[in-house]
């Protein structure tokens, strides 16, 4: 009988030294910024896209449920399960190269001209053009800390708050055929034909992305109240957030032929069909370093 009570103390014993024996709420809050790659993702059909470097930054409130786990030797573990949330703007860039690249615009018009109709063909050489985009970002991630080492997982949703593109001193070699006079026109440099060097920019569209987001590394106390916390993030683009409407690459008028323009890579096709776009698909991107100086209470 007593050798059946020392076993069934002992199995107690066990089984309650790795239970919880306490639990707090915690709220904490923080500010934060970090760095790295921070890029807009597409692939081109025609030349090269380089991602750019960008950031994060931001406010963040974790609500927090602390637990010491106490293990069958007697050693304290201090567990934090929780929820993450908060507001940051992330700053993203990304450079698309073009490398001798024809585009045609079908179906323009001359009104000064007898036969109006032309189509203009357009060679590009050295063509590079930067996009830089902005989002306010709102994550909502869970969060859990054993001692000093924490990890968050969960999804970010990034609502656009601007976006622009520019090129600078791209060449173009414009030429114009005339179907029904079967003839090309080529030197003409007031109507905008022959070699010139251009510089153009605008805006992007962009729609809500959401982010598959992870965020690790270390907490360090300060003191009782405050701490900071220093990691890596990672957060990749889940759905397409592209939302121009597809234009020709030239932007060309007869009213102004001399200084044609250009639209976005991301917003152009190259011979007036749909399926001869540059890119069809936009993700975001962001790997990098970020601190975070937290209070709690």
């Amino acid at each position: 009988m007593k050798k059946m009570k020392k076993i069934i103390i002992i199995i107690l014993f066990a089984a309650m030294s790795s239970l919880y024996v306490s639990a707090q709420a915690i709220h904490e809050y923080s500010v934060y910024g970090g760095g790295g790659l921070s890029t807009l993702r597409y692939q081109l059909s025609q030349g090269d896209r380089s991602g750019g470097v960008g950031g994060d930054f931001g406010v963040g409130y974790t609500y927090f449920i602390s637990k010491e786990r106490v293990t069958g030797t007697g050693k304290i573990f201090n567990e934090f399960w929780g929820i993450h949330t908060g507001l940051g703007f992330g700053f993203y860039n990304a450079k698309a190269k073009l490398n001798n690249v024809e585009t045609i615009t079908k179906g323009l018009k001359d009104s000064e001209a007898v036969f109006n109709q032309f189509d203009l063909h357009s060679t590009l050489s050295g063509y590079k053009e930067t996009q830089k985009a902005v989002c306010l970002n709102i994550p909502a991630m869970a969060i859990f800390q054993i001692n000093q080492i924490y990890a968050m997982g969960g999804f970010k949703f990034g609502i656009p708050l601007g976006g622009k593109y520019k090129s600078k001193d791209a060449t173009f070699t414009n030429k114009a055929w005339y179907p029904e006079l079967e003839n090309w026109l080529e030197e003409q440099e007031f109507a905008g034909y022959g070699v010139s060097r251009r510089n153009s920019d605008g805006k992007l569209k962009r729609g809500v992305t959401v982010d598959f987001a992870l965020e690790s590394g270390w907490k360090w106390y300060i003191n009782k109240n405050f701490s900071v916390y220093t990691g890596l993030y990672f957060d990749c683009g889940l759905n397409n957030v592209s939302k121009n409407s597809k234009k020709s690459f030239v932007n060309y008028t007869s009213a102004n032929a001399g200084n044609f323009t250009t639209n976005s890579v991301l917003s152009s096709y190259r011979d007036n069909k749909e399926q001869s776009v540059f890119t069809d698909k936009v993700k975001m991107m962001a790997v990098g370093v970020k601190v975070r100086l937290a209070y709690c209470k």
